[in-house]
């Protein structure tokens, strides 16, 4: 059953992604970044995004997706050479505020997620909230936001759902040359379990080059408190590319 749901949810959150491509008043974004070596090492990384964003007098509506792939290739003392995957993960995030007044709106957030050298098979956080900004202006800003969650997830083979107590905060600001950098961080506990939690955490920058072209840093900071067997507890990653206004 818990195979079954994932399967429905995945497939219907990429077809919302796309509508929202299609209607009128959405902002999109895509980025990109490309990391090669070669030499005393043999390493690619590869980074793709999307960011879109309809925002309207009463409703806020969000969408993220990425994907990160790594490789590494081994070359043992016989000269033979072995390719090893370091980074293989993915994510879609949809999330819709409704303001119920200038600074206090409730919300309703789907998170769908994939990291296989975490060994974690997919992911899938979903739940309505409330949030507050402190901040809400054209050049900045500042929200909190709490939700009781339900979560779906194969780790390593092994199924289980759940369900979990959600706080994120987001802050944005934006230069008048366009510029702009933000900052996000997102803690998930289980309600049955207080020790078992994990959290999201991400730092970026980006500068405007023409209208619809931009150079983008982006830290990403994964923590898993109760990590799968042979796993690092953190995962930090760091992608340097561009983006393009659609």
């Amino acid at each position: 059953m818990k195979h079954k749901i994932s399967f429905l949810l995945l497939p219907s959150f990429i077809a919302f992604l796309l509508h929202a491509q299609e209607t009128d008043g959405f902002e999109t974004d895509l980025n990109a970044g490309f990391t090669l070596t070669s030499g005393n090492s043999e390493t690619t990384n590869i980074a793709f995004g999307l960011e879109s964003k309809q925002i309207t007098e009463n409703q806020e509506i969000r969408i993220n997706a990425s994907y990160e792939y790594g490789q590494t290739t081994d070359t043992s003392a016989d000269g033979g050479e072995t390719d090893r995957t370091h980074l293989d993960r993915s994510k879609l995030v949809g999330q819709s505020n409704w303001l119920l007044s200038e600074m206090v709106y409730t919300f309703y957030n789907l998170t769908i997620e994939q990291d296989q050298i975490a060994k974690i098979d997919y992911r899938i956080n979903t739940g309505p909230g409330f949030g507050y900004y402190f901040l809400r202006d054209d050049t900045a800003s500042l929200s909190a936001e709490s939700s009781v969650v339900y979560v779906f997830e194969e780790l390593n083979g092994v199924s289980d759902d759940y369900a979990a107590f959600r706080l994120a905060q987001n802050f944005e600001y934006k230069f008048e040359n366009d510029a702009r950098v933000w900052q996000s961080i997102e803690a998930i506990f289980d309600v049955s379990d207080i020790d078992a939690y994990f959290f999201n955490a991400e730092i970026g920058a980006e500068a405007k080059l023409t209208a619809q072209l931009a150079l983008r840093v982006v830290l990403k900071d994964k923590y898993n408190n109760q990590p799968q067997s042979g796993v690092e507890t953190n995962d930090l990653t760091f992608i340097s590319g561009i983006s393009i206004r659609l």
